[in-house]
């Protein structure tokens, strides 16, 4: 089953809060590939003005997004199998990424870069970024929630698997694997 994900990359989206990394972590393991965290991929700069409640502009992420690119398609060529943690709120966000597929065509959605996002409610991601923010577990504030929610963008042709990240994480996990193969 692990080579049925063999030159794929499979794109954990949504807001701080979400499960990306726990869940990213688990489904790298499961597939047995590699887990990228796109919070790695923050220059300090960015992360000092997370941290400052300062949202980040366009200019801030489309580097990120391109580094996060070049190197999902690295690892494509590879044939790697590749679970990235990443918000990829916009449309435009989640183009950039798709474009690691060395045969993507922009906008056509059909790409060996998937998408799936995990969707929490409101009022349990504000609890769990309170939560990890008082364990001193991540730099980004509970207060830049809202500003993410209101950058969420989701368009039913993009093919993204919009799964419910209130499960425990072994459904979800599940639910995931039987639909990137």
């Amino acid at each position: 089953m692990a080579s049925d994900y063999k030159g794929k990359a499979i794109v954990l989206m949504g807001v701080s809060g979400a499960g990306k990394s726990t869940i990213g972590e688990m489904l790298g393991r499961a597939v047995h590939g590699c887990f990228l965290d796109a919070d790695d991929y923050h220059s300090e700069p960015n992360k000092e003005k997370m941290k400052n409640g300062i949202p980040l502009s366009e200019e801030d992420r489309v580097p990120w997004l391109e580094a996060l690119r070049n190197t999902l398609r690295r690892g494509l060529v590879d044939n790697e199998t590749l679970v990235l943690a990443c918000s990829a709120l916009q449309k435009r966000y989640r183009e950039i990424l798709r474009s690691a597929d060395p045969n993507y065509e922009p906008c056509s959605y059909a790409s060996i870069v998937k998408f799936v996002l995990l969707d929490v409610g409101a009022e349990v991601l504000a609890a769990r970024l309170v939560k990890r923010a008082a364990e001193g577990k991540h730099f980004m504030p509970a207060k830049l929630l809202q500003t993410q929610l209101d950058l969420l963008q989701i368009d039913e042709a993009e093919g993204i698997l919009k799964v419910d990240a209130t499960m425990d994480p072994d459904t979800i996990l599940k639910t995931i694997q039987t639909y990137v193969i």
